[in-house]
């Protein structure tokens, strides 16, 4: 999809990469480019009319059910990056699904991503219907994009290779009063054995997957995540992400030991990155992953949440 292509009801939102937003390799990270669309989808949902802010006053808000993002080069500290988003339809009356572009300075994809929004009536703590009005948002042609599964809905781990135990903090909460949804995704890549090679790759800390021998060549990044957050975590609740390997992914679960619920649940495709100074990722199952436009469907009141 073209940077210059118009997408109805769309926001183009910069952001520069600040030190403390970059990883140890000097470029951006998942996290980050999680955070950046966040913010984008607060900006473009406040210019609609459908802000958090404006639905609070009325009772309701917004919650991410579940994102999807394939990224092709992680930039490096200091440069800028415009993420397009724009509402792209409705999964029945339950689901509001939005879509997300990143663009280099000279507009050239960098990452995109989809994702599934839930209407909550806030005094019940309960899905709620979409309201009708929201259909307007997405007029006949507005463009959608399908990223091929790759597990995370239904991720279960057979076995745990590792874990990171975690314990929210109030500083972790957002405004619907619960963690927020990017610390999940922090704590999956916690949970991932991190290699530092000293002599082999400058004094810079890397990603390896197990089995990888840890030379530079070899060096990991997320170049995919698929994650799906089932429940709500509040401060001062003890946690523990795990994962485990199955070929170039790795499965997450994010459980609470207390009553064994399972918060979160991802899959993440891994790349070897190709060229270190720009950020760019090596091959991975790219086949298939550009998106193809996807005309809105009517919303269907069978349709159950997932």
């Amino acid at each position: 999809m073209d940077m210059n292509e118009k997408i109805a009801n769309a926001a183009d939102v910069a952001f520069t990469v600040r030190s403390y937003e970059a990883g140890i390799a000097n470029h951006v990270t998942l996290p980050t480019l999680c955070n950046y669309m966040q913010e984008a989808a607060g900006v473009n949902a406040a210019r609609l009319g459908w802000g958090i802010r404006t639905l609070q006053t009325e009772g309701h808000t917004w919650m991410l059910s579940r994102l999807h993002v394939s990224v092709t080069r992680y930039v490096p500290w200091g440069e800028t990056i415009t993420v397009r988003t724009w509402p792209s339809g409705m999964k029945g009356r339950l689901i509001a699904k939005r879509c997300f572009l990143g663009f280099d300075e000279k507009g050239e994809e960098l990452f995109r991503a989809s994702s599934e929004w839930l209407y909550v009536d806030m005094a019940a703590q309960k899905i709620a219907k979409l309201p009708e009005t929201f259909a307007d948002l997405v007029p006949p042609g507005t463009p959608g994009f399908e990223l091929p599964d790759i597990g995370g809905k239904f991720a279960h781990l057979p076995s745990v290779e590792g874990s990171a135990d975690v314990l929210t903090r109030h500083s972790d909460l957002d405004f619907n009063d619960h963690v927020n949804n990017v610390h999940y995704v922090e704590w999956m890549l916690e949970s991932v054995k991190w290699k530092v090679e000293n002599e082999k790759c400058g004094g810079r800390g890397a990603t390896a997957l197990p089995g990888d021998s840890g030379h530079c060549a070899d060096v990991t990044m997320p170049g995919e995540i698929d994650i799906v957050f089932r429940q709500a975590a509040k401060a001062g609740e003890a946690l523990v992400s795990e994962f485990c390997t199955d070929g170039e992914k790795t499965l997450h679960a994010i459980r609470r030991p207390s009553d064994n619920a399972v918060l979160a649940t991802a899959a993440m495709v891994w790349s070897r990155r190709r060229d270190g100074r720009n950020g760019a990722l090596g091959s991975r199952r790219r086949d298939g992953l550009v998106g193809r436009a996807v005309a809105p469907r009517p919303p269907d009141e069978s349709e159950a949440l997932a």
